[in-house]
């Protein structure tokens, strides 16, 4: 599968809840680590294109916390905040599936459609548009977890 950021690696283990260390507590992947402040969304951003790759490869915990770096350094308002979140969704939800809790997974790919609609008519400059998105989230609830391609 292609990688956006290569020059990265994937943390030692994809966080699932219950299922091991929070990768923030003493022994997980990120214990110790600052805080990840991102720029705006861009597909010059290396940490975005890392939270692809992370999403990509069923990281979806830490996809989820660059993604949010990215949201709150659009201050978590307009199109690319709304195109963020609707990101942050869709990895919440697919680890809802990992969860096996359905309505939660479904819930959340249904607020990522809501929010990727909601900016449908705008370009932004992340690679991939809303409407793709759209599609992967449908794919998503028919439990085919296709990649996000940019």
């Amino acid at each position: 599968m292609h990688r956006y950021a290569p020059e990265r690696s994937f943390p030692s283990y994809a966080f699932t809840p219950g299922k091991n260390i929070h990768p923030n507590k003493e022994g997980g992947h990120s214990f110790g680590l600052d805080e990840i402040i991102s720029s705006k969304l861009s597909l010059n951003n290396n940490d975005y294109l890392f939270a692809i790759d992370l999403m990509n490869h069923q990281y979806y915990w830490e996809a989820h916390v660059y993604l949010e770096a990215i949201w709150n350094a659009h201050k978590r308002k307009g199109p690319e905040a709304s195109f963020c979140k609707g990101l942050i969704k869709m990895s919440a939800g697919a680890l809802k599936f990992k969860l096996n809790s359905m309505p939660s997974f479904e819930g959340h790919l249904d607020r990522a459609i809501e929010l990727f609609e909601s900016i449908i008519d705008i370009e932004l400059d992340s690679g991939v548009q809303p409407e793709e998105l759209i599609l992967i989230c449908k794919k998503w609830k028919e439990e085919n977890f296709v990649s996000i391609t940019i």
